[in-house]
């Protein structure tokens, strides 16, 4: 593979390490060179070299071919796309589960961002552009259900706005284990820890929820809930706090083993947006 860069190491930059001459050579940010020489996208004298080599003055550093930080993901026309609404700046789309909101690299195709950009190409570089094009928030990959891309500046400012200042309604439904009966408010703190988030009586962010069981059986039950706030993992996290984890969900204490959990965003609406996705199958076999 020919590189798209080359040069010889010259007086000025020897004893420098190869990161730091990178990311000046490249405009991008030492993580960025970091990871592009950790990818074996960088060749000191034609080999792989680590991040913190020192440079010595004749040396060869070749740059393989790499995608820049605000380049947006590849469109994956291939990929089914379930657009739910259309508006001039706003597209609603029904998520699968086991999907992601949108990619971490760009070698990866799968995410919901890159069929968005193989039929809506103008949503590259809108709002923080690159891999997060558009995004105007994010559904767990095991979460189904509608996720919102803004397609303009505008429509994504109006739209984060709307987050900001808690103008934006979400329904969920989830299964979960338990008789879950009537209805309930909840005001927690959570806090990351890792993979997982915790209930803290200090510190952490505040979640606020409201639960009301649609249908209520023996050992599992269908909730409906209503975010208010938009804390990581608060459904799940809540849920299980309450003791009615989420089946399927085995990081907050599901017994069952599936490949997704059984939690789908229902709805979104803010000023005159709404968007509705229906229930996945595994929501409807009936609840003794």
């Amino acid at each position: 593979m020919a590189p798209v860069e080359s040069f010889e190491v010259a007086d000025g930059d020897a004893g420098e390490r190869l990161d730091h001459v990178v990311a000046r050579l490249l405009g991008v940010s030492r993580g960025y060179a970091r990871k592009l020489i950790g990818g074996e996208r960088v060749l000191l004298g034609g080999r792989p070299a680590a991040k913190g080599t020192e440079l010595r003055r004749g040396d060869r550093v070749e740059i393989l071919p790499f995608a820049r930080p605000e380049d947006p993901p590849a469109p994956n026309p291939g990929l089914a796309l379930s657009v739910l609404v259309e508006t001039s700046g706003l597209v609603a789309i029904d998520k699968p589960a086991g999907q992601a909101t949108h990619p971490l690299e760009h070698s990866e195709r799968d995410t919901t961002l890159n069929a968005v950009v193989a039929r809506f190409p103008n949503v590259c570089g809108v709002a923080e552009g690159g891999l997060r094009s558009g995004v105007v928030h994010r559904l767990d990959p095991g979460t189904s259900g509608v996720l919102v891309f803004a397609l303009d500046d505008d429509a994504w400012r109006g739209a984060r706005a709307a987050f900001a200042e808690r103008r934006v309604h979400k329904r969920y439904v989830a299964r979960v284990h338990g008789a879950f009966a009537g209805e309930r408010e909840t005001k927690l703190m959570l806090e990351s820890r890792g993979a997982r988030v915790r209930v803290v009586s200090h510190g952490g962010r505040v979640a606020l929820s409201h639960f009301r069981a649609l249908v209520t059986g023996r050992d599992e039950s269908l909730v409906e809930i209503e975010m208010r706030t938009g804390v990581r993992h608060q459904i799940r996290a809540t849920l299980a706090y309450l003791g009615f984890p989420v089946v399927g969900d085995s990081l907050y204490g599901s017994s069952v083993a599936m490949s997704r959990h059984l939690l789908h965003a229902r709805s979104i609406s803010w000023g005159d947006f709404a968007a509705e996705a229906p229930l996945p199958a595994e929501f409807e076999t009936p609840i003794e």
